[in-house]
């Protein structure tokens, strides 16, 4: 059953052409707005936080808004079924912690940016889309494309793709890949690692 969800989930995330015309999903475009808006409250104090502050001020919005363990398992595939209780749990919360600290790395300071939504829709019945614009002060802008699962009743984003780069479609890439060829601990060591890039990175 979870690998025909994963299979059909990720045909849908890979879709770039979202259909406007549907009738907007307002519960999805809440869940867009607010973790956005969240974003932008932490890169307006992101000098006095730095990056322990913003990780913890990030952290209960990326794990509310985010659908962590289905990301994870439409990122391994096949290879999630063949992984045991205890090594699911600990791969959610490694990738949680590293979606966490990417995000508090990235938005490290606020200059006037601003995300604005363009479009909901719906894909199906339990998946929505919603598309935002993020813009720079100097008029830069870049599209961000957020695909959403109904979970327990409320959406959660399970991809997004940003100026048409699916980062779903790269996480897959690369983590199926390692679990292939060098097994599970590699993939754990490779996450984590990429953690300890973000924490040491100047703030």
């Amino acid at each position: 059953m979870v690998k025909r969800i994963a299979a059909v989930l990720f045909a849908l995330l890979v879709v770039t052409l979202l259909t406007t015309g549907a009738a907007q999903d307002n519960s999805a475009t809440a869940v867009v707005e607010h973790f956005q808006n969240e974003l932008l409250s932490v890169m307006k104090q992101a000098d006095q936080l730095g990056y322990q502050g913003r990780y913890e001020r990030l952290a209960p919005a990326v794990r509310a808004s985010h659908d962590l363990t289905a990301i994870v398992q439409i990122a391994v595939g096949s290879y999630w079924d063949k992984l045991n209780d205890k090594q699911q749990a600990k791969l959610v919360e490694t990738f949680a912690k590293l979606s966490i600290s990417t995000y508090a790395r990235r938005f490290d300071g606020y200059s006037g940016q601003t995300f604005e939504t363009r479009a909901s829709s719906k894909l199906s019945p339990h998946v929505a889309s919603v598309s935002s614009i993020f813009r720079q002060p100097d008029g830069e802008e870049h599209r961000f494309d957020y695909v959403l699962r109904q979970n327990d009743g409320g959406f959660k984003i399970v991809n997004i793709v940003v100026d048409g780069v699916s980062d779903l479609a790269l996480k897959r890439s690369e983590y199926a890949g390692t679990l292939r060829n060098k097994g599970f601990d590699a993939l754990i060591s490779r996450l984590k690692a990429k953690i300890a890039e973000n924490t040491e990175a100047p703030s």
